[in-house]
């Protein structure tokens, strides 16, 4: 009597306007349409902080100094890329991700370097990755596998679990871990690729579930497209066929017959795009280029793939560690490289992951019974393979010189809230078929995850509004990491006046005492850089133009001369040897080093910028002209239009 009674006091009351009241607000969350807008609502909210945040760390030279995003020929004739004075790895990350850098392109031919439009491209592709995870889910909900569970007389699972695409979405537009996959601007990749991943899994599935021919053939083709356009945007793509592949035959069920394995072949045949294009670039790099960078065929610390397997257990760990609790995120983090087995750091994320796996395995085997709850364990272990089969690219054993990053999580994270919201919405039911996870007290838990979720994401974006702030936080995290240190330290300096500007004079002028504090700490940060870091030449080099500029001549040149010897090849050290011998009165000698540095990579603009500025010291201005030419002809800028107008005028005029 006492559970009837209990019971009683959940029916509705009785009176003509209650029950409309309740389904009116039933049926508002129930609509995708207030679902979609809750989680665009979200999702600029919290990163609404990013939008003026500056280029940071590798910005710099793939997009900023980056001269294939500044011109379409490069698309039309990838080759001539081979011809830039950049780094090999952007040379190779142009040739195997097109379709990325081609948006990187359109932003420079829109607006320039300002970095909000880059922001604002890198933002709208994750609320489109939150919108297709809702969809792909939506989806999901109406394939064969989910039906069993529509039993007599109870709802279907499109209406049972209406919460559980809005739910998912939400979770990933609002979770910390993303930040750095979407506020790190040459980061586009990874919500590029994310979003032709999941908008090829949407169509594919959307095709099997269409009534007519025409939208089956049209969705097919729209998925196959969308498959290779990811292929050209990131090297994780290679894992698509086998997350297709694996929907297909979890959640529509039957007889594996030929109709559907040959549905299958030519998304296969699309895992030939990237091992071509590597093929490819090694014929390229056997006529003068070099082979490195996204899956990184040079391995320039020696790290073999069993240590670099071995290493990537407590990585992926660390993953599903920062998913649960997004604490202590780190830019750069300072992680060990395992070199034997038997140890604790390698084999109890090696259990645990297996454990993981397993579990996986076990609820897609179970899933084919037909039970209240067969659906979910499929959905759940789904998402389960989902993770690791989105990690294998980046985290098995082709070995990446940066053992873990936070974007790499990104697309893997789909599977891990795709399982975790499974999970919860297998829990038995509470009451009359409700599941337990829609319940009143479980709803204000979501609530409140979502709003701590949402208050992280916020304050971790704060951390990137400045490079100072963010090399602060990763120092902090990264004490023994030489890289981060060399990082503040160059933020710090490029904080300061004197590193805005060509002229050696200006940079010598006095400073207040602030701006010298500064000082100081970058020339701290920069000689800490150079101990944990003895073969670095940009530590050194940087280090050195550091010290000039507080006049310690002496030891800027033993620092300058460490830098050349470690990179003969450096033109920026040579420059900065040119500004010292200058700074000495030793004009000769500046004029050579300047010229050393434009013989050494002749499209860099910074000599002939040195270069011009000492040749207009010394009156000759007609070389002054021509040098001030050349590199407003390489990197344009404002500021050289009146100087060049000016000396033309005198050259001119004689």
């Amino acid at each position: 009597m006492k559970k009837r009674r209990k019971l009683a006091k959940l029916e509705p009351q009785a009176g003509p306007q209650a029950l409309p009241a309740v389904e009116e607000e039933l049926s508002l969350w129930c609509d995708p349409l207030v679902h979609i807008l809750l989680v665009l609502a979200l999702g600029f909210a919290v990163y609404s902080n990013i939008v003026a945040a500056p280029f940071v760390f590798d910005d710099l030279p793939c997009l900023v100094n980056n001269p294939a995003i500044k011109d379409f020929s490069f698309f039309a004739d990838p080759q001539k890329v081979f011809a830039l004075p950049v780094n090999p790895d952007l040379k190779n990350n142009f040739i195997l991700r097109p379709v990325a850098y081609f948006t990187f392109a359109l932003n420079h031919a829109l607006h320039g370097l300002d970095v909000r439009g880059y922001h604002v491209v890198n933002l709208l592709l994750h609320m489109a990755d939150a919108l297709l995870v809702y969809l792909v889910l939506w989806l999901t909900l109406r394939t064969p596998a989910l039906q069993p569970e529509h039993g007599e007389g109870a709802a279907p699972p499109a209406e049972r679990y209406f919460y559980l695409p809005f739910l998912t979405s939400l979770l990933f537009v609002c979770h910390p871990l993303q930040t750095q996959a979407v506020t790190y601007v040459v980061q586009r990749f990874v919500p590029l690729v994310a979003f032709f991943f999941l908008g090829s899994l949407a169509l594919y599935a959307a095709g099997r579930l269409a009534q007519t021919k025409g939208m089956r053939i049209a969705c097919y083709l729209g998925s196959l497209f969308a498959c290779v356009l990811a292929m050209k945007s990131k090297e994780n793509a290679f894992t698509l066929p086998a997350v297709i592949a694996l929907y297909e035959f979890v959640f529509f069920r039957g007889a594996v017959t030929a109709a559907r394995l040959a549905r299958l072949v030519p998304f296969l045949f699309t895992m030939a795009i990237i091992p071509l294009k590597l093929m490819s670039l090694s014929a390229m790099a056997a006529t003068g280029g070099k082979v490195a960078g996204a899956v990184n065929l040079v391995n320039f610390n020696r790290t073999s793939p069993w240590e670099y397997l071995m290493t990537q257990f407590g990585v992926i760990t660390t993953y599903l560690r920062l998913l649960i609790l997004p604490v202590n995120q780190n830019f750069d983090y300072q992680y060990p490289l395992q070199k034997a087995f038997l140890v604790p750091a390698v084999v109890l994320p090696l259990l645990l992951l297996l454990a993981l796996a397993a579990g996986g395995t076990y609820l897609l085997a179970t899933s084919r019974r037909s039970d209240d709850r067969a659906g979910m364990r499929a959905l759940a272990g789904f998402g389960i393979w989902w993770f690791f089969i989105t990690l294998s690219v980046e985290s098995s054993v082709v070995p990446i010189d940066d053992v873990i990053f936070e974007h790499r999580a990104y697309l893997p994270s789909v599977g891990f809230f795709i399982a975790l919201l499974a999970a919860a919405f297998s829990l038995p039911p509470r009451f009359s078929g409700t599941p337990l996870c829609t319940s009143r007290p479980a709803v204000a838990a979501v609530a409140f995850l979502v709003l701590a979720s949402s208050v992280a994401c916020y304050l971790r974006n704060e951390v990137w509004t400045t490079p100072v702030a963010l090399w602060r936080d990763t120092v902090q995290k990264s004490p023994g990491k030489g890289r981060a240190h060399f990082s503040l330290g160059f933020a710090l300096a490029c904080a300061l006046p004197p590193w805005h500007t060509d002229d050696i004079n200006v940079m010598l002028q006095p400073m207040d005492p602030a701006q010298n504090q500064v000082l100081d700490e970058a020339v701290r940060e920069l000689r800490i850089s150079t101990k944990l870091d003895p073969k670095s030449a940009p530590g050194y080099s940087f280090l050195g133009a550091a010290l000039m500029v507080q006049k310690k001549f002496d030891e800027a040149a033993a620092a300058l001369a460490t830098a050349a010897a470690l990179d003969p090849k450096d033109a920026r050290t040579r420059a900065f040897i040119g500004q010292l011998s200058e700074a000495r009165g030793d004009l000769a000698a500046a004029r050579l080093q300047y010229q050393q540095a434009i013989s050494l990579t002749p499209q860099e603009p910074f000599p002939h910028l040195f270069l011009a500025l000492l040749s207009l010291r010394e009156g000759r201005h007609a070389e002054a002209l021509k040098e001030y030419q050349i590199a407003n002809r390489l990197v344009p800028r404002p500021d050289l239009e009146p100087k060049i107008a000016q000396l033309r005028f005198m050259v001119e005029g004689r």
